[in-house]
């Protein structure tokens, strides 16, 4: 016990507490897709869509793990602008959908996946098991944590009021939406393709 207690004391001195953003970009439809397909097709058109995901990172972000149909990024740093995530966001969908057209070209068949994502501000720390880094903190549970939500669409940003930059009142709200299925949108603040104004759904 006295050798567990020293070595937490060690490690407290080193322990790094700073403020950054989560991002985790998920795969809608895993589920449905995992249960109509076989092994060895699911688990290549996955690591392919996996791929074209991560080599779309063009911030700078950090990977902790890749979770089946996920990816947890971050990044220890300033708050980006909503534009950077948007940004980030849609360079990861055009990657996604160009590789998923090209393997529904190849199936013969629409397999109904999307892109959705999912970011959270605020002060998370990494520690490191074998060769493996970990991340701790109230960012991690709650971008986790909004995975799981009713939002009706495939295809949208969520992201936490901690990240909101326009009104100081939208900081108290506890999330808000950005939906690409609902409209064409490209950012929270720009035009659609057809040039109706951007609608940003406010989640209470």
């Amino acid at each position: 016990m006295e050798q567990l207690y020293k070595r937490y004391l060690k490690e407290s001195k080193a322990i790094r507490v700073e403020d950054g953003i989560v991002m985790i970009p998920d795969i809608s439809g895993y589920t449905k897709f995992v249960n109509s397909i076989c092994i060895e097709a699911g688990r290549y058109i996955i690591r392919e869509l996996l791929s074209v995901i991560l080599e779309a990172n063009s911030t700078g972000l950090e990977v902790s793990e890749i979770e089946g149909d996920a990816i947890l990024f971050y990044k220890f740093g300033p708050k980006p602008s909503v534009e950077a995530i948007v940004r980030q966001y849609e360079e990861m969908l055009s990657a996604f959908n160009a590789k998923l057209c090209e393997i529904e070209d190849i199936v013969g068949h629409r397999l109904n996946l999307s892109l959705k994502l999912i970011a959270h501000y605020g002060s998370f720390s990494e520690y490191t098991i074998g060769a493996f880094k970990k991340l701790y903190g109230e960012p991690v549970v709650r971008a986790h944590a909004l995975l799981k939500n009713n939002v009706e669409s495939n295809t949208y940003i969520l992201l936490t009021g901690s990240l909101a930059t326009l009104q100081a009142e939208e900081q108290s709200r506890d999330c808000f939406l950005i939906d690409y299925d609902q409209q064409n949108i490209y950012t929270h603040h720009k035009k659609t393709k057809h040039g109706t104004g951007c609608q940003t759904s406010i989640l209470t």
